[in-house]
């Protein structure tokens, strides 16, 4: 059984490569109008995730 720390830590890194990865795809379609906005979104979410990761991974660190 997985533990819950290690669940976190794997869906955030699941989640900052899966926001990143969206804001390359909608960098590399310049057809839409909204794919330059809707690509810094996901990196700005993305930045935020990782943020959030390592205040996570630190305080994992304490318990």
């Amino acid at each position: 059984m997985i533990s819950l720390k290690a669940f976190h830590i794997f869906f955030i890194t699941m989640s900052v490569f899966l926001t990143i990865g969206y804001g390359a795809y909608e960098l590399s379609d310049y057809t839409k109008n909204g794919s330059v906005l809707l690509a810094s979104l996901s990196f700005i979410a993305g930045l935020g995730l990782v943020i959030y990761g390592v205040k996570v991974f630190q305080k994992f660190k304490t318990i």
